[in-house]
This record gives C-alpha cells, structure tokens and sequence, in this order.
C-alpha cells in the first residue's frame, strides 16, 4: 500500500532563514536522489516553499512524499541514513518552532514527522497497486529484452 507523506513546517521569517529555505528547495533532488533510490520505497518527493501572504518570503517548507508500506517503519530507514538525517536536521533548524526537546533519536525524530504531517494513509488516491520494487522489476524485466 502507498502512503503519503506532507511534512508541513512554518519557518522563521529572517534573511539567513528564508536563504536556507531556498537553498533546501534548490537542492533537494541532488541531495535525496541516492538515498532515495537506495530505499526503493519511494515513488516521488518533492519540497515546495509555501509564500507568505504578503508576497514576500515564506511561510513554511513543506516535504512530500509517496512510499510503500507503514509510516514508521519508512521513518527509520531515513533515521538511519546519515544524508537524509542530515536534511532533516535542516529543517528543524530553521522551524519556526523547532523540536523541544531536540531530535536525537529515532522516536523523537518519528514525533516530529507526525506530529507535522498533514496526511493519513487513508488520504491519497493510487491510480494502481504495485510498490516501487514491483513497478521496476517489471520494468528492468522489459529493458532486458
């Protein structure tokens, strides 16, 4: 089964912030594209920078994903992964309210994402069936011929 993920996280209005922020979005495909094929769960992620009303700046950076099985379980494999530790810590530092008490281990890192997280599995549509390893066996399978 897919699940979503939309990690929704105001951020701090400063300059050195709202640089971050961007740099965090210009970024993120390079950043995760290993560490996400390595985990052959997801199916797409995505950062968007959520504008703040007035025009100028942001209000938040929000992370979605799609991946196949539980929340948690998925939670770990990117807890244990030093690059993706690394930008979540990103995240937390430029939140407008950051983790109290601060991440350090894999239940607080759990608490925060869902904690943050605008979705429940019940929330998304999936147009077919099949995990990321299935749709790239049979792929892998068709190039071969």
């Amino acid at each position: 089964m897919t699940n979503p993920l939309t990690l929704y996280v105001p951020i701090k209005q400063d300059a050195k912030t709202q640089e971050t922020a961007q740099g965090i979005h210009d970024n993120f495909v390079a950043a995760v594209t290993a560490g996400l094929d390595a985990s052959a769960i997801v199916h797409y992620a995505r950062i968007s920078l959520i504008p703040n009303a007035s025009g100028e700046g942001f209000h938040a950076i929000m992370l979605m994903t799609e991946f196949d099985g539980p929340m948690n379980p998925y939670l770990k494999f990117f807890w244990d992964n030093p690059g993706t530790k690394l930008a979540f810590s990103a995240i937390a530092a430029i939140a407008l309210t950051p983790p109290n008490p601060p991440v350090t281990d894999l239940t607080g890192f759990e608490n925060f994402i869902n904690n943050n997280n605008l979705n429940d599995a019940g929330d998304m549509y999936a147009a077919y069936p099949q995990t990321v390893k299935e749709i790239e066996k049979a792929f892998s399978t068709a190039k071969a011929h």
